[in-house]
């Protein structure tokens, strides 16, 4: 069947239909009269929401394809429905959207002329700013670096790029090519949430395609600080860094890759105790446990790891981290710190 609009935007819902609503009156306010056609065809998917939102998304927006899945398939997977049916039906693009973010009809076409001139481009990201401070960005740059092994984000969209580090886009409102996504591969369902931008980000740069920026567009995007994630959303990241960094760090680059990892693990477990997030803590533990014993996909129903390695991690978190990342500047400080005492 061929598409009626280049552009199919999808959108996953996920027991927030509040944000799902209020996404797609902003879409909806693109559309000059009831005659007008818009340029996108939207897709509201819904991963298995407690409450079935079908009856009133068809009330309020009536143009709006919903479909329900039965269970929280995670975001790689419930965007990869919409990413098969963009595929099967013929779109130029589809943009992945998610339900918390602001975007305008002029940002989208912008992005879809960039696209469309620039046939190198596999994925295009807009400039991404804070809803709740619209002046304040979120993500206008980013790239992969392979020997700090972390993903860079400067906050000014000019920033340079050091050459040979590919562009990390991430999902939050990622265009892509449908015939690039053909031969790269859709998401990788192993992470179910977070990181899956980082990998799709690596796979395009090894497929010799582009990622990049809309300088022309802006987007407005919820953000919230580490302390505030579930402690589901931070055993996934936790789990899944491990998963990324491990599988596509180049060969030539992986020196001090475990130890800029377990760091990284052991900084956001400082920032967490010192917030008295005991519980979040533990989630973090249990996402580095599962990702050395290779538990990827769905999250188990409970986080467990070992009483000993808990206890093992939590213990000074901020001081193991700055040891594995500089120990000579730390036996230099606290050297410091017991002659002034002296």
């Amino acid at each position: 069947m061929m598409a009626r609009a280049p552009l199919l935007i999808s959108i996953l819902n996920w027991n927030g239909l509040a944000d799902t609503l209020a996404c797609l009156a902003t879409l909806e306010a693109q559309r000059i009269d009831d005659a007008d056609d818009l340029p996108w065809q939207v897709l509201v998917i819904d991963n298995g929401s407690r409450e079935d939102p079908r009856a009133e998304l068809a009330a309020r927006f009536p143009a709006v394809e919903v479909l329900r899945l039965q269970r929280n398939a995670g975001f790689a997977a419930g965007q990869n429905h919409g990413l098969r049916l963009a595929l099967a039906r013929g779109h130029e693009a589809v943009l992945m959207l998610n339900n918390d973010c602001e975007i305008d009809g002029a940002a989208i076409a912008a992005m879809l002329c960039q696209m469309r001139t620039e046939p190198q481009l596999a994925a295009l990201s807009p400039l991404i700013y804070c809803l709740d401070a619209r002046e304040k960005p979120q993500m206008v740059a980013a790239w992969l670096d392979w020997d700090r092994h972390c993903s860079v984000r400067p906050s000014l969209p000019t920033a340079p790029r050091p050459p040979g580090l590919p562009v990390m886009v991430p999902g939050t409102a990622l265009m892509l090519r449908c015939e690039a996504l053909a031969g790269i591969g859709l998401l990788d369902e192993r992470y179910f949430a977070y990181y899956e931008d980082n990998e799709l980000s690596a796979r395009i740069a090894a497929h010799g395609m582009a990622a990049a920026y809309c300088q022309e567009a802006r987007a407005w995007h919820a953000s919230r600080p580490v302390r505030q994630y579930s402690e589901l959303a931070l055993y996934l990241s936790a789990r899944n860094a491990w998963l990324f960094w491990r599988e596509h760090t180049p060969p030539a680059r992986r020196r001090g890759l475990l130890r800029h990892l377990l760091a990284q693990s052991l900084g956001e477990l400082a920032t967490l105790r010192a917030a008295g997030e005991e519980a979040k803590c533990r989630a973090v533990v249990a996402g580095f446990w599962d990702a050395q014993w290779r538990r990827f996909g769905p999250p188990p129903a409970r986080l467990r790891s070992p009483w000993w390695l808990r206890q093992l991690m939590c213990r000074a978190p901020f001081l193991l981290s700055q040891l594995l990342l500089d120990p000579r500047a730390v036996l230099r400080a606290r050297l410091a710190r017991w002659r002034r005492a002296a």
